[in-house]
């Protein structure tokens, strides 16, 4: 739903990017933020070759004056996830007593390896700095924010949010993950919450509450932010409906220090942190830059992080750069919605292939499906076995799933077995793995290698799924 652009105040991000750049905010333009980025480029490939090991390896085959352009830059070599896995502390600037957050991520494999990815209190500044802004863009000074989100350890997401949106006068109510939807809405109630943050689906189970409690909170609630995730369209529509409330998405990952962009109040793509991160939209084949418009993976360049540059680092998330203006007036540039990842796709052999994101609009469109599980089974034919988690009536629901399914185009040819169960064994976790591998002994928090799979991005909190044969094991 986009807002009429006549409705739209001015974002309050491009306040924040002329402040950090150093211009006025009137002269905030798309020629200045690039040129801004640019040396902020320039400094941090200054900064990483004299500092990192691993960088000064890297980048050891470039003259110093290197880059002079924007074209030279796009021919540095790119970081890849396994790069930190096996190499973390190469990547490091500072001496590890100037390290105040640690953040580790679990690998894939079986050898036990993790990604740890490093922040100085300057580093950790910079996220709280945007939390604050990015915030203000959809919240007003006394509103109540529901962080349904980890906060317990300091410099988790949730906390650097509490800190960050207390300086714009929103005032935070720390919860933590939502496993008990009426539980969540009681304390909505009492603290007289007027935005929520979360996860979609956790989002998407208070929302579908129908008790006296739930009405009263969705009668003061104005604003869900949706973070972590993938959002399937479906899913939006149903919390949209259940709950009357405007809703906001945010996009980033620990790799970015937990903020990359967010959406305003036209819904037309995240606004981009462009003080502090450079993106770009690659070839995942080839390695070659996309103009805008076109769809590819995004990179990103961290601008002023001290502890631990990247530079050129692959996210593995396909995405695209919108071309031109938003209609909230902001120069910020945009990136569309994440909707898939490198590897989602999976092959089906003669059939095609899918990604997760086909199941998620299909099934999520069921009334009463709250989340589900998936997994391909190889036969004679190929079947697609789905669990559904409906904790209300389930009558009809996995009819009208198996019937969504087989009007799905790529899975024509694929038996789709359903089943629906009022409880979910993974509610407790920090994520839903829901399409996932049923082999035993499989770690089900990998990093994703292989184009078989899409799992967690940030650790515990991303619900990023993982979607492939699992008969033929997990991808290494």
């Amino acid at each position: 739903m986009m807002a009429p652009a006549a409705a739209l105040e001015r974002n309050p991000l491009d306040v924040w990017a002329a402040q950090r750049i150093g211009a006025a905010p009137q002269t905030l333009t798309p020629e200045a933020i690039a040129a801004y980025q640019f040396r902020a480029i320039q400094q941090t490939v200054v900064w990483a070759r004299s500092k990192s090991s691993y960088y000064a390896a890297r980048l050891a085959v470039f003259p110093a004056e290197w880059p002079r352009s924007r074209d030279e830059f796009a021919q540095a070599p790119l970081t890849h996830p396994a790069d930190i896995v096996e190499r973390s502390h190469e990547f490091l600037c500072v001496p590890q007593s100037e390290i105040s957050r640690v953040v580790t991520l679990e690998s894939s494999g079986s050898s036990g390896s993790r990604k740890r990815v490093f922040f100085t209190a300057e580093d950790q500044e910079l996220a709280l700095d945007f939390f604050a802004h990015g915030v203000a863009a959809m919240a007003a000074t006394g509103d109540r924010m529901l962080i349904a989100l980890p906060g317990e350890r300091e410099g988790s997401v949730g906390y650097q949010l509490e800190q960050g949106i207390a300086r714009v006068g929103v005032v935070p109510i720390p919860y933590g993950l939502i496993l008990d939807p009426a539980a969540a809405l009681d304390c909505m109630d009492r603290e007289k919450a007027t935005l929520l943050i979360g996860l979609p689906v956790q989002a998407l189970a208070v929302a579908l509450e129908s008790s006296e409690v739930a009405r009263r909170v969705f009668r003061r609630l104005r604003t869900i932010v949706l973070c972590s995730d993938h959002v399937p369209e479906n899913l939006m529509r149903r919390i949209r409906q259940a709950t009357r409330c405007d809703i906001f998405e945010h996009y980033g990952s620990t790799e970015m220090g937990l903020g990359g962009g967010v959406d305003c109040h036209a819904h037309a793509g995240y606004h981009l942190r462009a003080a502090d991160l450079h993106f770009e939209i690659i070839s995942p084949t080839t390695g070659d830059p996309l103009d805008d418009g076109q769809t590819g993976e995004v990179v990103f360049t961290t601008l002023g992080r001290a502890g631990m540059p990247l530079i050129r680092y692959r996210t593995g998330d396909m995405g695209r750069i919108i071309a031109g203006s938003c209609s909230c007036g902001s120069p910020l540039r945009r990136m569309e919605r994440v909707r898939n990842r490198v590897d989602s796709r999976v092959a089906l052999g003669p059939e095609g292939s899918i990604t997760i994101a086909e199941l998620d609009e299909a099934i999520f469109a069921i009334p009463g499906v709250h989340d589900f599980t998936a997994a391909l089974m190889a036969g004679r034919p190929n079947e697609l076995q789905v669990r559904v988690y409906a904790p209300g009536p389930r009558e009809g629901v996995a009819a009208e799933v198996e019937r969504a399914l087989m009007c799905c185009r790529p899975l024509a040819t694929i038996v789709p077995r359903v089943s629906c169960s009022s409880t979910c064994s993974c509610r407790a976790n920090y994520s839903r793995q829901r399409v996932r591998n049923e082999r035993s002994g499989c770690n089900p928090f990998y990093e994703p290698h292989g184009h078989l799979s899409r799992s967690p991005r940030h650790h515990h909190l991303s619900r990023w799924k993982s979607l492939y044969w699992p008969d033929r094991g997990a991808p290494e």
